[in-house]
């Protein structure tokens, strides 16, 4: 974990635990953001330290440059260690269960001496929660369903924080002399949104130096501890806590291992059968005919000693299965062989298809630059268009705008828009959609908005029935364009609205309004299953960072690979029109 995570994750903990105290609730969101500022910043923490130029860092206070100051000097915080000290131990876990906010972790502390989650297990399961003021029974019962839900999804990581620790890991055996090839394989390439472990693939430019690279990499600085290391296969856990594999194999057969490695085992058992079916074999060394194959082989660990038909690259394995080449995120045994073999592959939704984000934050609201600012990234990522989507007044956490506030900034988003050229600004609002589904201003404010993207954000437990109907009201309205991280989920620490998916789609298509692939993580809401239901049902998606930063811009490859898994090509996307198209769309609505 780099320093910046590091302080990002000690500046979150900070303002929970004043939260939980129901101490200087400005502080606690001051905090909040300073944690936002670290995560999304593209240079080390330490050079602005070193350099006396923390104070230029926009958002961070006078209070938070002694905390970075003291942690990257000495490893840790006096201010920090004091808060927590303020508060048991085990209070801090328990913000990561679905259901639990800060009050109520405060409450169950102050009033039923609760401090850790076994407290709080024997404490739901003997009654004594009943009773408190505001925790009722469906309260309860959705608490209950956070802890087995957190239960669920141990010992996986989200691929937001998977994909970094890879990615430097790949980098730094491709910097290696001695490797030809390296590649990130398994789960993690096909972009699971959760990953059990990682594996890696790298192939040598000398047989003999398998040694020295598999030392190497047990010796990288992301390694905390080493489970094995031998010639051809190194396993270590990292240290957030990921068990990464890396196996390697000769140049030769590096596509086969790739194509092996990278799964889904559903897939390669389909593979296998197709392979089989026309007189042939596929395994991680490659693709044989079958007549010639020493079955015995398989034992020793080592390439058979015939001629392989296909194995040096994935493509030339799938081309000799008549088969055209399979992008690894549809690799899940979706249907996708059979496309394959008609010629029917979708061509997927890449980064190069899209002009413009629909969403994003700026310090109007708690993200962290100005218009002018959100608007040079957008164009030195080669956008025609941004729209700026700061809060609805409900927000007030995230310094929601008042309708006065509205106002001033939609005429600040134009007034910014008219002096830059080469990009379009549209002025735009992520509204709340309210628990009944009514939207967070009047339609005479709404009219005003270039375009709006309608999210949930508060009562996220509500049953299907009363869930869909919300959103489904706010879907009728003609001033909604996107229906924004639909669900509300967020990776591994809350589920979301349970939707009835078949009719939001089906309002959806009826009325011109787009889903979102809400990009950020840990949202990456719809996933893709819903997704890939939505485009069946006609529906047209919006793939958007929900950017609070310049360098949160980026997080858009993510949305990219939910969309992937779930075969969107680029026509199904409202940010691949061309801005008068785009325009278009929110009028045909409107009207």
């Amino acid at each position: 974990m780099s320093l910046n995570h590091e302080l990002a994750d000690l500046f979150a903990r900070m303002a929970a635990i004043m939260e939980i105290k129901g101490e200087n609730a400005f502080k606690a969101i001051a905090f909040s953001k300073v944690s936002r500022i670290l995560k999304d910043m593209t240079f080390d923490v330490r050079e602005a330290v070193e350099k006396g130029t923390l104070e230029e860092i926009n958002g961070i206070g006078k209070s938070s440059h002694k905390v970075i100051e003291d942690y990257v000097r000495t490893g840790r915080s006096v201010d920090h260690d004091e808060l927590a000290a303020s508060v048991p131990s085990g209070l801090l876990p328990l913000m990561d269960i679905s259901g639990l906010g800060p009050k109520t972790i405060s409450l169950f502390w102050k009033q039923r001496g609760i401090t850790s989650l076994e407290e709080l297990v024997k404490a739901l399961a003997d009654g004594s929660l009943e009773g408190l003021k505001g925790i009722g029974e469906k309260k309860l019962e959705s608490i209950r369903q956070g802890i087995a839900f957190q239960a669920q999804s141990a010992g996986r990581l989200g691929i937001g924080e998977a994909l970094p620790i890879a990615a430097a890991l790949v980098s730094r055996l491709r910097e290696m002399k001695e490797v030809k090839q390296a590649e990130i394989a398994g789960s993690l390439r096909r972009g699971r949104e959760t990953i059990g472990d990682v594996d890696l693939l790298c192939s040598l430019k000398n047989d003999a130096a398998g040694e020295a690279v598999s030392a190497a990499f047990v010796k990288f600085p992301e390694v905390e501890r080493i489970l094995g290391q031998g010639i051809t296969k190194a396993s270590v856990i990292t240290v957030g806590g990921l068990q990464v594999d890396l196996r390697i194999v000769p140049p030769e057969n590096f596509g086969a291992a790739l194509l092996y490695f990278t799964g889904s085992k559903d897939h390669n058992v389909k593979l296998r059968g197709r392979a089989q079916d026309m007189g042939l074999t596929l395994n991680e060394w490659g693709l044989y005919k079958l007549s010639e194959y020493d079955k015995t082989q398989k034992k020793t660990g080592e390439a058979p000693a015939i001629h392989a038909v296909a194995a040096k690259t994935e493509s030339e394995v799938y081309r000799k299965l008549d088969l055209e080449f399979i992008e690894p995120e549809l690799r899940e045994d979706r249907g996708e062989i059979d496309a394959a073999s008609h010629q029917k592959l979708p061509k997927l939704i890449a980064r190069a298809d899209l002009r413009g984000d629909l969403h994003c934050h700026t310090n109007a609201s708690d993200g962290i630059a100005t218009i002018e600012q959100m608007a040079e990234a957008a164009m030195a990522l080669g956008y025609q268009f941004l729209a700026i989507t700061d809060h609805s007044k409900s927000q007030t956490i995230a310094n929601g705008l008042s309708a006065e506030r509205l106002l001033k900034h939609i005429q600040a988003i134009h007034k910014v828009g008219e002096k830059m050229k080469g990009i379009k600004l549209l002025a735009g609002c992520e509204v709340d959609i309210l628990a009944d589904g009514s939207l967070d201003y009047e339609d005479a404010i709404l009219a005003e908005l270039d375009i709006i993207v309608a999210s949930p954000h508060m009562a996220l437990k509500q049953d299907s029935t009363a869930a869909t109907d919300r959103i489904l009201r706010a879907i009728e309205s003609p001033y909604v364009s996107i229906i924004g991280h639909p669900t509300g989920r967020l990776l591994n620490r809350r589920e979301g609205l349970p939707l009835d998916f078949a009719r939001i789609y089906k309002a959806a298509a009826a009325t011109g309004t787009a889903l979102e692939i809400n990009a950020g993580y840990p949202r990456l809401d719809l996933n893709d299953i819903h997704a890939r239901g939505a485009i069946d049902a006609g529906c047209l998606l919006s793939i958007d960072t929900d950017a609070h930063s310049v360098e949160g811009l980026n997080e858009i490859d993510l949305g990219l690979t939910v969309a992937r898994r779930a075969w969107v090509t680029a026509k199904q996307v409202i940010n691949c029109m061309s801005y008068q198209e785009l325009l278009g769309f929110i009028g045909r609505k409107r009207k």
